[in-house]
């Protein structure tokens, strides 16, 4: 048995790149932001498949024939954030099938996988890789069989095959506050490097509303605002060396690519991050705080004007106060450290 809990992510500015024949080189260039707060997963055998066809021993030199196994069954069970959440236990199915394939778990293991998520879903937190990453990782906690990396490779093919996310698990794979130069699967074709930043932040979002990813990357419309947008963003963010020094760049860019990708024209979004502004002027706050959408939810997040000035946690905490008034829910969290394998 083996549990691993993996931070979900958050994207400030990203671009479409979905066009190639390969999950492995689908994915998306952008910035963004690791999370402590994500998902839990415990996995456990309990037993293995029957016997389907009867070994034989050969006399001499021939070798001996193995037993056939059926495959093993797979049983998933999820507790969500929210109680009405439209859950997916087949991709979690999916992703033990996915390393039976390549051999890094037995074919007829039986398995209960466990899945406790701690954020919203549809939301711009990144819960399926999250799910996902974890799930891989307690595969190889338990098993030590191969390395992270193919298991995190793995988790992204899972991820787009069910258009969860784009470059959640490639964020995810690095940690900390990430600039993803190539789209695609970690630790390759797909490309990142972040850095650490420590702070509190308050992730926002409103309960009535939430977005799917395919619902933007399959709109031609969306998808040229957004790559447009997104594209240009990371040319110049990684034009500069990315350290924590590059922080209010990136939350300048983040606000840039809101307005190129018509992101913060929608009414929901526009009404959400009003309500948010307001809540933080009231407080006397503005000094300290910049609100910035979480793509692609109908979420935002507080983050540090300064990198070199965390958030007080008591402040976040009188502004979720003040937005539950105004029916918008929120959770504090940390932005989570950088990864090193």
């Amino acid at each position: 048995m083996a549990t691993v809990q993996v931070g979900g992510h958050i994207t400030l500015l990203f671009s479409i790149h979905d066009d190639a024949l390969l999950p492995r080189n689908q994915g998306s260039r952008g910035a963004g932001i690791c999370l402590d707060k994500g998902v839990r997963v415990s996995i456990q055998e309990t037993g293995r498949g029957e016997t389907i066809e009867e070994g034989q021993e050969m006399a001499g030199w021939d070798k001996d024939i193995p037993p056939i196994k059926a495959k093993g069954e797979t049983h998933v069970e999820i507790n969500a954030f929210d109680a009405d959440a439209d859950l997916c236990h087949a991709m979690y199915a999916d992703l033990i099938d996915e390393l039976r394939l390549a051999r890094l778990l037995p074919s007829d293991t039986n398995y209960l996988v466990t899945v406790d998520i701690e954020l919203p879903l549809s939301q711009g937190f990144g819960m399926s890789a999250a799910g996902l990453s974890a799930l891989a990782l307690a595969c190889f906690e338990m098993t030590k069989q191969g390395k992270q990396p193919q298991y995190f490779r793995a988790a992204h093919h899972i991820e787009r095959r069910y258009s969860g996310g784009l470059g959640d698990v490639l964020g995810i794979y690095v940690g900390g506050v990430e600039l993803r130069t190539h789209p695609g699967s970690p630790p390759s074709p797909g490309l990142a490097k972040s850095f650490s930043l420590d702070s509190p932040i308050l992730l926002i979002w409103q309960p009535s509303a939430s977005k799917h990813t395919s619902e933007y990357i399959d709109d031609s419309t969306w998808k040229t605002n957004i790559t447009r947008a997104g594209d240009a963003a990371v040319n110049r963010l990684a034009e500069r060396n990315w350290e924590s020094s590059i922080w209010n760049e990136l939350l300048q860019e983040a606000q840039t690519f809101g307005r190129a990708s018509k992101m913060l024209e929608e009414p929901s979004r526009q009404s959400m991050l009003a309500l948010v502004q307001s809540v933080i002027n009231e407080l006397n706050l503005q000094a300290q705080i910049r609100a910035r959408l979480c793509m692609l939810g109908t979420s935002c997040v507080l983050l540090p004007l300064m990198a070199n000035q965390p958030l007080d946690v008591e402040d976040l905490s009188d502004i979720s106060e003040r937005l539950q008034t105004l029916n918008l829910d929120s959770t504090l969290t940390r932005i989570a450290p950088q990864r090193n394998f």
